[in-house]
């Protein structure tokens, strides 16, 4: 068995999954909250139309406090159940069934393997799948080196690719750039719907038309195919999956948000952690992602840590 990987495109990735999943300390939220508050103090400049203007390079943040938030776990009666937190859903002994999308048959964890993976599904929020597609979902995790397209140097698509480093906002449209694979998006945000066409086609990053709701810009998502994945741990998705991303600025603070609406195979809409950047006024140049390469080393551990 082959598999084709893009190092430093992994490299990112592991980067980019600590920041979604794990939380932070309490000085590091304290001095991140102060921090926010300070950004956000500043006003919020404006377009010549009046509009929020998004433009600017926006960097750190993570995720929402990674386990903060409401999570749904699974516990030993097999029932879901929603807990305040990562700690919570531990203390009620939900902990070795915490993803409910791989809940072990036997007590145990099905690939109980040396995989950073294990410890990260504590913070997790993972989306409600209907129960005919758990196993499904188990078997894509366990063979994710395999199974992934993003580890045979796909796109990793929307959302999971999440918010842009840079966005340029035009009267007309805004422009998001991704470092990660060189990525790039053009979103309309004159009015017009869907394209007839490209809506209907099924490519990795979907057709996107904006629309602004007070000073929030609200991107409406369609024509995916089934490629890309929502999370790492197997979270697949059909062609029928339409995604809303929200993109709101206070100050010099981005917040981004987005939900995934998969009624085929999920239970219901799957609310991304939403993720808080600020502006980077550095003057570093952009750097180049490199191409992905293959790779054609035999594989020998399913490990993806």
């Amino acid at each position: 068995m082959i598999r084709n990987v893009c190092p430093r495109s992994l490299v990112v990735a592991g980067a980019m999954a600590a920041l979604w999943f794990f939380p932070s300390g309490a000085a590091t939220q304290v001095n991140g909250g102060a921090q926010r508050a300070q950004t956000a103090s500043v006003p919020t400049p404006r377009t010549p139309d009046g509009r929020s203007d998004l433009s600017g390079r926006w960097g750190g943040g993570g995720g929402a406090g990674g386990g903060a938030g409401a999570i749904k776990a699974v516990d030993a009666q097999g029932k879901t159940v929603e807990f305040k937190n990562a700690a919570e859903a531990q203390a009620a002994g939900a902990t070795k069934i915490f993803a409910r999308n791989y809940a072990p048959r036997h007590g145990n964890p099905t690939y109980a393997e040396r995989d950073a993976g294990m410890r990260q599904r504590l913070f997790l929020n993972p989306p409600l799948y209907k129960p005919q597609f758990w196993e499904k979902i188990e078997h894509l995790d366990v063979n994710g080196n395999y199974e992934d397209s993003n580890f045979r140097c796909m796109p990793a698509g929307v959302p999971r690719m999440g918010p842009p480093m840079k966005i340029v906002q035009t009267p007309t449209e805004v422009i998001f750039l991704y470092q990660e694979k060189n990525t790039w998006r053009v979103i309309p945000t004159n009015g017009r719907p869907h394209d007839p066409l490209n809506s209907q086609d099924q490519t990795y990053f979907g057709d996107s038309v904006g629309r602004w709701e007070g000073d929030t810009l609200v991107v409406d998502v369609v024509g995916f195919n089934e490629d890309t994945w929502l999370g790492w741990p197997g979270w697949f998705h059909t062609n029928e999956m339409r995604v809303e991303e929200r993109f709101r600025r206070e100050g010099n603070t981005l917040r981004y948000q987005a939900t995934v609406y998969d009624p085929a195979v999920l239970l219901e809409p799957w609310e991304m952690e939403s993720r808080t950047l600020q502006l980077n006024n550095s003057a570093r140049a952009y750097i180049e992602d490199p191409p992905c390469v293959p790779d054609e080393r035999p594989m020998v551990s399913r490990e993806r840590g």
